[in-house]
């Protein structure tokens, strides 16, 4: 063979050579990039799902919340309606008094007048029988005249009864408007109420639907990661009996070798293992001051806890948000109003940096909510419908604190 023809056996090995790498390479780089793409695609309906179902969980907190300033607004429209409603009643009184008023002059008025006619009316005709050759038709003049002289001043009177008679009336019909209008305010927070619930519900509906099609993802992705897994496991085992045949094998041969030379062949294994491990715990104990009349509506509000909110409820086992602050000072000994805006304006208003555990927060719109803080960054409080009475961490929609003396 001469030096050319070993160059070009040689410089052609090489060029195959590198022919298999690059198809090698490229079978590998294909093989990572089809296992590298699958779990993506899998992955990505299920991040999907999880970004709606916490869109929907979001909108529920919203509807929530819309819902629970409504039921303050209603508990609002309650107490101006009891307040209307009372001022009709005692109008309906007034008017009650000033017409029975009204008939016991009427009737004052026509037995003087009677009597009048009957007695001073015969006197003063008889008198003027003598004076007058017509006595018969100047008797008659002389006696209208006399009665109405008697009458004036009580027809005054009559008169003034009639009018604040008629004032009374218009008071009153005046007082029903406004009763009719704080009556329809309330019916149109309820309906609204009902409308903000109805989204709710449809909006939970579509989040079961969301959560049930997630379960089925997971359950698809565990059930493709366990086959994966057990096939792992199977090429792992096959590999471990692979190595454990050729392990065998070599000391097999081993042995033969050393047989065969006479050689004394001992074979020690040693393993040891050694591990240790220790676990704590830690325990936080809130430091709340014991006694004070925060203390102890904190303990009360605590107490509720997984109740459930209801609309316009003030305990003892259901509560709106300012139903569960009323309640628990109560209970501790202080009176609070069932509204979280009255709550907040009989209180002292603090900046939301200094609250302290019995303080009690707001959002923009008192109005619109209230919850009590308990320390430690959190809140207890009576969220909306569908919800129970829980803790949570105090949150960004809070902007307002004030404290109860």
């Amino acid at each position: 063979m001469t030096t050319c023809t070993w160059l070009s056996r040689r410089h052609a090995g090489r060029l195959i050579l590198g022919l298999i790498l690059i198809v090698g390479f490229s079978v590998v780089a294909s093989t990572l990039a089809t296992t590298s793409v699958a779990p993506r695609a899998a992955a990505d309906p299920l991040a999907d799902k999880r970004a709606e179902a916490a869109q929907l969980v979001q909108r529920i907190q919203q509807l929530g919340q819309q819902e629970d300033a409504l039921s303050e607004q209603y508990d609002q429209a309650t107490i101006t309606l009891a307040a209307a409603q009372q001022r009709v009643d005692q109008a309906t009184q007034q008017l009650a008094s000033d017409q029975r008023a009204l008939a016991t002059a009427r009737s004052s008025l026509t037995n003087e007048a009677v009597n009048a006619y009957v007695s001073g009316g015969d006197q003063t005709a008889e008198a003027a029988s003598d004076a007058l050759p017509l006595g018969s038709i100047n008797q008659s003049l002389v006696r209208d005249e006399y009665l109405g002289d008697l009458t004036s001043t009580q027809t005054d009177v009559i008169d003034q009864y009639h009018l604040a008679t008629l004032k009374t009336s218009d008071d009153r019909n005046q007082l029903k408007v406004a009763l009719g209008a704080a009556q329809d305010q309330q019916a149109a927070l309820a309906q609204d109420r009902q409308a903000v619930q109805a989204s709710a519900v449809a909006v939970q509906n579509t989040l079961n639907s969301v959560n049930g099609q997630i379960a089925t993802l997971v359950a698809q992705i565990q059930l493709q990661q366990q086959q994966a897994a057990a096939a792992a496991a199977r090429q792992r085992l096959a590999a471990q009996q692979a190595a454990a045949a050729q392990a065998a094998a070599a000391q097999q041969a081993l042995a033969a070798q050393q047989a065969n030379s006479g050689l004394a062949v001992t074979t020690a294994n040693s393993g040891s293992s050694s591990g240790g491990g220790s676990t704590g715990s830690t325990s936080a104990t809130p430091v709340v001051a014991t006694g004070s009349l925060q203390a102890r509506a904190i303990a009360f509000a605590e107490s509720r806890l997984g109740d459930p909110y209801v609309w316009g409820a003030a305990g003892p086992s259901t509560f709106d948000c300012s139903g569960l602050v009323m309640w628990s000072y109560a209970q501790a000994g202080y009176s609070l109003p069932h509204y979280s805006g009255s709550q907040y304006a009989d209180t002292i208003h603090i900046p939301l940096a200094d609250v302290q555990p019995g303080d009690l927060v707001f959002p923009a719109d008192p109005g619109e909510h209230v919850a009590m803080y308990i320390g430690g960054g959190n809140i207890i409080e009576a969220p909306y419908t569908g919800a129970d009475v829980h803790i949570v961490p105090l949150g960004g929609w809070f902007v307002y604190a004030s404290r109860v003396p």
